[in-house]
């Protein structure tokens, strides 16, 4: 269906359509299905007499000014804005200064325009549907083909990172302050939402509640956590994290019988380690029967792709990210999983009806939805395999 379109937006709209020479333009609603709780999506058509129809997303802000103030990290619009407009283009250098061939380059779709105006912020990007990509299914656990494939794409992009901040260092430095969450505002925010989720996390639990609500004694416990998603950094790691890497946020299509992945939401990414990327994607694409048997093999796959890419972009993995300094990493986050378990997973799983709308009325602990069925049953998965891994 047609919706309004507001004259910011308007002007943005015939400001491509005019670029892209074509005479006007149709806006069309995309139905809400969980894959964004940022923003309000849209299908923009271009058209014009004889030629094709060409197909673009829009993506505009959908957080009204009061859901901003209480957001405990920062605006998501403008950290998307910068990855496209600014970031971006210092990647996309490296892959050509670095002759890097098309099939190991990061699949991102391509921006076609931007506005800033504010709590209107908008981007329009080419309409992956279009290039015969499809939505992942975020209720559905993954196989051993797309969880592979995804890895690499998290290993293209941490290489990415890793690179500019070699070649680049005192811009790097700039940008990594920049997509710095604040720390003490995170703080503030967990500490309040940290009840609800242990609540909902302690309700759902069934044979192994006990050890949760051991383990996690008091919120403060978890809160600290679940701060290495948000906020888990480490001097010298240069390491510039997607931070919502999920399926939802995967776009996947089949050419020549090969799986390809594109991913379609920059809106968290910040300065990080590069393991709460990794342990985001297997905590919200697998569940417990596939991590009993593939989940040392992915992390090691992680290792081998960020090698691969590094070298295709001249860089030593040695010097940058050494495989014994992300082994400990990946030591140090050992619960970083149960975390992610119980503090996110509930509202990547999400029923489409009880998906929160974040409007006027709305509050940034809204997103500590209670879980359904499926959310059950992926978490109780969890809790086994960390209390078969000795770790809970």
């Amino acid at each position: 269906m047609s919706r309004q379109v507001k004259a910011s937006q308007r002007d943005l709209f015939k400001k491509i359509t005019e670029e892209q020479e074509y005479d006007d333009y149709l806006v069309t609603e995309r139905d809400a299905d969980g894959s964004s709780i940022m923003s309000s999506l849209s299908f923009l058509t271009l058209r014009a007499k004889g030629k094709k129809d060409m197909k673009l997303f829009a993506k505009s802000a959908a957080w009204s000014e009061r859901t901003r103030l209480s957001n405990g990290s920062f605006c998501p619009y403008s950290v998307e804005l910068y990855f496209y407009e600014t970031l971006w283009k210092k990647y996309e250098k490296l892959e050509e200064m670095c002759s890097v061939p098309q099939e190991h380059r990061f699949r991102k779709p391509k921006l076609y325009g931007s506005s800033f105006e504010y709590l209107d912020e908008t981007l329009v990007i080419e309409d992956l549907v279009a290039k015969g990509y499809e939505d992942s299914d975020r209720q559905k656990s993954a196989d051993f083909e797309y969880m592979s494939t995804g890895i690499a794409l998290i290993a293209q992009f941490h290489a990415l990172s890793l690179a500019y901040s070699q070649y680049a260092p005192d811009a790097f430095k700039k940008t990594s302050e920049y997509l710095t969450m604040n720390e003490s505002k995170l703080e503030m925010w967990l500490a309040s939402v940290s009840p609800k989720m242990l609540a909902n996390a302690f309700s759902s639990a069934e044979k192994h509640r006990e050890k949760l609500e051991n383990y996690f004694e008091t919120p403060k416990r978890f809160h600290q956590i679940l701060m290495g998603y948000y906020y888990y950094r480490r001097r010298n790691s240069n390491v510039l994290v997607h931070g919502d890497f999920k399926p939802s946020n995967l776009m996947h299509r089949r050419r020549n019988g090969k799986l390809e992945l594109a991913v379609v939401d920059f809106q968290l990414v910040h300065d990080a380690n590069a393991v709460v990327d990794l342990m985001y994607f297997i905590y919200t694409a697998t569940d417990e029967s596939f991590r009993r048997v593939h989940y040392r093999e992915l992390l090691d796959l992680y290792y081998e792709q960020l090698k691969a890419s590094l070298f295709r972009l001249r860089v030593d993995p040695e010097q940058v990210y050494p495989e014994n300094t992300y082994r400990s990493h990946v030591a140090e986050c050992a619960m970083l999983g149960l975390a992610i378990g119980v503090g996110l997973l509930p509202m990547v799983l999400v029923d489409k009806d009880e998906i929160p709308a974040f409007n006027e009325d709305a509050d940034m602990d809204d997103i500590a939805v209670a879980g359904n069925a499926l959310f059950r049953e992926r978490f109780n998965g969890i809790l086994n395999n960390y209390v078969e891994w000795g770790l809970l």
